[in-house]
């Protein structure tokens, strides 16, 4: 299991889990933080993968997960403490 997505059980009382290795336009886009619009772009430019069922546009979840992997770490600069008020 990633840290990306939780999968579902399935049944009442069963251990079985499902991970899903294709997702819709707008479970991609709320997997990785971002909008539809970006998917489709990103889907564009070859950066996530993308197939057909029937007249739906899936997702390739593992393409999810290797664009997230490319992304580079965030440098965020330590806030700077306020001297004390008087």
């Amino acid at each position: 299991m990633s840290m990306i997505e939780t999968a579902p059980s399935i049944g009442h009382n069963s251990s079985v889990s499902l991970v899903p290795i294709l997702v819709t336009i707008p479970h991609a886009a709320a997997m990785i933080g971002r909008g539809v619009t970006f998917i489709y772009a990103a889907i564009g430019d070859g950066r996530i993968e993308a197939v057909k069922s029937d007249k739906r546009t899936l997702i390739v979840v593992e393409s999810l997960r290797t664009y997230a992997a490319s992304l580079p770490a965030a440098k965020i600069k330590p806030i700077a403490k306020r001297p004390a008020a008087r």
